[in-house]
């Protein structure tokens, strides 16, 4: 079975302003490479919809961690 291929779609005509999130900033300050390379083995069901990126996931789960505890703390 395939994966997702995720990503920002954008129209023909839309703009890039360079604006960018702090969640950019964040991605730039880890090296995913090796994370990536770690998390691709994870292999998917060979039925149903396509699965989504291992990395995908794991940043998923590195934000809830992360906002859980800066609410934890306030």
């Amino acid at each position: 079975m395939s994966r997702r291929r995720i990503g920002q779609e954008k129209f023909g005509f839309a703009v890039d302003h360079g604006q960018h999130s702090s969640l950019d900033e964040l991605a730039g300050l880890i090296y995913w490479v090796p994370i990536d390379q770690a998390l691709c083995v994870i292999s998917c069901s060979a039925k149903g919809e396509p699965a989504w990126p291992p990395t995908a996931l794991f940043k998923a789960m590195l934000l809830s961690i992360w906002y859980s505890s800066l609410m934890a703390r306030l």
